[in-house]
């Protein structure tokens, strides 16, 4: 059972008396805007009737008014002698009382319905009746308040000889606040909306009306009486809870706080402090007094518990800062060393060597790993030997080492540089099965005086390097200021190349590495490998992708190497139904651009005669900070029907958390992780072979990368994996027949 702290107990009883308080309020509140609601409804519907018995009434009046300015005597004798029309619809009509104060224009129209004269200025009736035929009853409503009433104009009672017709324009909002004294509606917004031009009876008019309810004064007061109520609710449960705080600090958590404190000094006390360290605080609690006891009984064992666990760190810091293979420094020692230094500090008899194993990628080629991971110790091992003892030897990745010279002459370091060579030398490579030895390239700068700061120290060591690797040029070079010009060289002699081979991909030379399914050893698909063909020079990728990783050019060079695929599809290199796995870099999987450009190549490949199976390769996942678009990237590809592989599991760039977040088929464990089945370690070799069942359980196909020899096959073959690709299958490029697996 969990035990909770008496300030978390403390915390959950606040907490619950708080929410009992905000769940009443709330249903109070909720009632409340029930009522009001209903309320609302109410008087809403007793507005509308109001406005519904004014409207009946205000109909009424107009028709009453029109009616007896019609009959009118007068109104005839300007329908038949229209001399003084103007004089009449002025003055006379208003002289006379014939026309309501809420009457904005008269106007009269002839038999054939035209106005017998226009009226200068505003309000006015149109110059001609709307309609044909307009009936006498009907109006029609213009502008927001105001309402046109045309009447028949006969010469007779019996409406025998029709004369003309009476226009009226009424202000309807006039009309209606004279015709009724509102308690509920409020006809200050009135606002009449009707669909186009068209005319309505206005006794039909209602629905087309907006207009507001009246303030309620007494749902106002009500509504304040309950915040007032709930307000003084509040205040007096708050006034509890604090009085209930008050009696829980004192006569509970502040003895256990006390109590706290002691066992956290415990933690902190040191091994020479007497055994039984007591404490003077009383608890007055005999259940505390008694644990606080037991804790100071056990302080001497914790105190020698705790120097052993920091000898223990002391010895994973150091091991956290030292290479696996050769056991020297590793890149993470050589930056926090380099970061004490001081980045922008000047440095005074400061010597920097770099060291590079010439050719060494040819060495793996040929050899395999096994035998480069030998050179690499090999090498390791010589240089520390040639060192001076206080001197630290860092392995910057691959096979590239440095080393920094504190307090060292020019001369000195120049000696200890030539003693890495002569120790280098001395070493015997064939026991290794090579028929050369390995060499090295130097590349020294130093910095007198407070003459350079670090990266000036760093870029001239990386000067002097390339000299040294150059045709005819001694192994070890000390930077000299006429290797300024080397500067242009070195940073254009591949960056060229990759900028050439994304605009023109026919600079890119595809080669293959065949992929083979288990356990029958046969040839499924092959996995296209970069290289650049640029004046007469065969660029690799270890000298492409730092450039393209540096400039941030992945998107582009993907989608280079995307047409460079498709090229060879279409000319016949790789033949129909040769199935190619292709390698997408982090910022590439989320770059819209390539990934259309693969959604185009597996569509293409889909519905082709002899289709070929697609695989897209997702590297540096790790890099990843798009998860989301990535993955739903990925799942149209799935789609689309390529198939997804996690490259490098276990190299440091994957990890357990993308296999689970990203949708994919396939999981190639990375070389590293192999050789533990070799390294005699039996729980690393268990780790690995539980992590592939996992995989393997969890429904992936397993890809083995890197296997040399026909022992490394049968251990992946026996672990599950269902396929595997390396120098034992073949090198890039070259053909592969199946091979038989018993």
């Amino acid at each position: 059972m969990n035990s909770l702290s008496i300030g978390r107990l403390s915390l959950i009883f606040v907490l619950t008396a708080g929410l009992l308080v905000i769940g009443l309020g709330g249903y109070f509140w909720h009632e409340i805007s029930r009522a009001t609601e209903s309320l609302g409804v109410s008087e809403h519907e007793s507005a509308r009737q109001e406005v519904a018995q004014a409207l009946q009434t205000t109909v009424q009046h107009m028709r009453e008014s029109g009616q007896a300015l019609a009959n009118w005597d007068e109104t005839r004798q300007q329908l038949v002698f229209p001399e003084y029309y103007a004089l009449w619809r002025d003055n006379r009509v208003r002289d006379a009382n014939m026309m309501p104060r809420s009457v904005l224009a008269v106007a009269l129209y002839d038999k054939s319905g035209s106005i017998l004269a226009k009226q200068e200025g505003a309000p006015a009736l149109p110059d001609r009746l709307p309609g044909k035929a307009p009936l006498s009853i009907y109006l029609s409503v213009a502008g927001q308040h105001q309402v046109d009433y045309y009447i028949p104009v006969h010469a007779d009672a019996g409406a025998g000889i029709l004369l003309g017709y009476l226009g009226l324009k009424f202000d309807l909002l006039n009309e209606l606040k004279r015709a009724h004294s509102f308690r509920y509606a409020d006809l200050s917004g009135l606002v009449v909306r009707l669909p186009g031009n068209s005319r309505i009876d206005i006794e039909n008019s209602l629905a087309h009306m907006r207009f507001g309810v009246l303030k309620n004064t007494n749902q106002v007061a009500f509504q304040r009486l309950f915040q007032d109520a709930l307000l003084r609710l509040t205040l007096a449960v708050l006034v509890s809870l604090l009085f209930a705080a008050w009696l829980l600090r004192n006569f509970l958590v502040r003895p256990l706080h006390n109590f706290s404190n002691e066992i956290n000094a415990m933690r902190t006390v040191s091994a020479n402090l007497p055994h039984g360290l007591i404490f003077k605080t009383p608890l007055h609690i005999t259940e505390l007094e008694s644990v606080r006891q037991a804790f100071s009984d056990y302080q001497e064992r914790l105190a020698a518990l705790h120097e052993s666990l920091a000898q223990n760190s002391r010895d994973f810091f150091d091991q956290a800062r030292r290479d696996a293979l050769t056991g020297v420094y590793n890149r993470r020692a050589y930056d926090e060393d380099w970061h004490s230094l001081g980045e922008d500090r000047r440095l005074t008899n400061v010597a920097l060597l770099l060291f590079d194993c010439d050719h060494f990628k040819a060495i793996n080629d040929t050899y395999g790993h096994s035998v480069g991971d030998a050179v690499i110790r090999a090498i390791a091992t010589s240089l520390q030997a040639a060192l001076r003892g206080g001197d630290k030897l860092y392995r910057l990745g691959g096979d590239e080492f440095s080393t920094v010279l504190v307090d060292a002459d020019p001369l000195h370091a120049e000696a200890i540089a030539e003693r890495c060579l002569d120790h280098l030398t001395a070493h015997d490579f064939r026991q290794y099965g090579m028929s050369e030895p390995a060499t090295i390239s130097i590349g020294v700068a130093y910095s007198q005086a407070g003459e350079l700061s670090l990266s000036e120290l760093q870029k001239r060591a990386d000067l002097a390097m390339y000299a040294a690797k150059r045709p005819d040029s001694p192994k070890m070079v000390i930077y000299s200021e006429g290797m300024g010009e080397l500067t242009a060289l070195v940073a254009n002699q591949s960056i060229n190349a990759v900028f050439q081979a994304i605009r023109d991909p026919g600079l890119l030379e595809m080669t293959y590495q065949a992929v083979m399914h288990l356990p029958l050893v046969q040839k499924e698909y092959v996995e296209a490998l970069t290289r650049i063909r640029f004046n007469g020079e065969l660029i690799r990728p270890d000298a492409i992708f730092p450039i393209v990783q540096a400039r941030k050019l992945d998107s582009e060079f993907d989608l280079a190497v995307i047409r460079a695929i498709a090229r060879d599809m279409a000319n016949g290199f790789l033949p129909p139904g040769q199935g190619v796995s292709i390698n997408l870099s982090a910022p590439s999987i989320v770059n819209a651009k390539v990934v259309d450009a693969m959604l185009e190549l597996v569509r293409v490949q889909s519905v082709h005669p002899g289709g070929r199976k697609i695989v897209v390769e997702i590297t540096e996942t790790a890099l990843i900070t798009q998860m989301e678009l990535a993955s739903a990237n990925i799942g149209q590809l799935r789609a689309a029907g390529a198939l997804v592989a996690l490259d490098d599991f276990g190299s440091g760039y994957s990890s357990l958390r993308y296999l689970a977040t990203m949708p994919v088929d396939l999981v190639k464990f990375d070389i590293s992780m192999l050789r533990l089945l070799e390294n005699g370690d039996p729980r690393q070799k268990l780790i690995l072979e539980e992590i592939a069942q996992m995989v393997l359980t969890a429904g992936y196909e397993l890809v083995a990368e890197g296997i040399e020899t026909r022992a490394q096959l049968d251990k992946i073959i026996g672990m599950g994996f269902t396929h595997a690709q390396g120098f034992y299958f073949g090198k890039p490029g070259e053909e592969i027949e199946p091979l038989g697996h018993s």
